[in-house]
């Protein structure tokens, strides 16, 4: 636990800043190439510290496989994780390898439950999904890490409640209101970022906290949290350094 305690010290406090530099320099050599693949993306950035209360934080699994989240927005999802209420939900839209659930599990409060969702290999998509992430959802089994993981983290993964369905056709009714914080990381074509968005409005209770991942790498997210913040002016923030955009029910208009 103390190495746990240690790598999520690490990743907000050391690793996150360096990799904001370095996301800047990238960046700028790239503009001044004449690049065409540069991002340009149009949300405010914020740095974490102004949108997340600080509190020790624990990772596990930190290794990363191709679709999972950065070591630091891992970090900032258990921070997200440890500042949910006590009695709350939090909801995962898109479990993968259950990396990013195994840590919401770890660090979130007593008494707040977990559930994360996700597509069936067997299962035909409600809505086009983008080709290039078809590997993303033929996989064996949603979740792997949740069993495969080893003490002390196997008894924060049995906190995880799996779902399996369609997050644009699951009946989310037994969740709405509840949730006090919902990780929106599924399908990233836009009208399924457009629907899980709006179902994430709608888990997500007053004062709690919706982040997406993918923001300014994916086409469909970026359009998507974009035009849904020029038609309705919700008050989203991209988090400085990394790909994840927060919106906080009860901001904006």
């Amino acid at each position: 636990m103390a190495k746990a305690r240690l790598a999520g010290a690490y990743a907000l406090h050391a690793y996150l800043p360096a990799s904001c530099a370095a996301r800047l320099i990238r960046t700028h050599l790239r503009r001044l190439r004449g690049k065409s693949d540069v991002s340009v993306t149009r949300l405010p950035q914020t740095p974490w510290s102004q949108v997340l209360k600080t509190h020790p934080i624990h990772l596990a699994e930190t290794a990363k496989s191709d679709g999972n989240v950065s070591v630091p927005e891992l970090a900032l999802l258990a921070l997200a994780a440890s500042n949910t209420a006590p009695g709350s939900e939090i909801i995962e839209i898109g479990t993968f390898n259950g990396r990013t659930a195994l840590n919401l599990a770890i660090n979130a409060p007593r008494g707040v439950s977990i559930a994360t969702l996700d597509l069936p290999a067997d299962q035909a998509s409600a809505l086009a999904i983008e080709q290039s992430e078809r590997r993303y959802v033929d996989k064996a089994v949603p979740g792997a890490l949740l069993r495969a993981c080893e003490e002390p983290w196997r008894l924060f993964a049995g906190r995880v409640v799996q779902m399996h369905g369609d997050s644009a056709s699951f009946d989310w009714s037994a969740h709405c209101g509840r949730a006090g914080l919902v990780f929106v990381d599924g399908s990233h074509a836009y009208d399924y970022v457009r629907k899980d968005s709006e179902t994430a409005m709608r888990l997500v209770q007053p004062g709690g906290v919706v982040l997406w991942h993918d923001y300014g790498v994916w086409p469909g997210v970026t359009r998507a949290l974009e035009e849904l913040e020029a038609s309705r002016h919700l008050g989203f923030v991209n988090i400085k350094g990394t790909s994840l955009v927060l919106w906080r029910a009860g901001a904006g208009s």
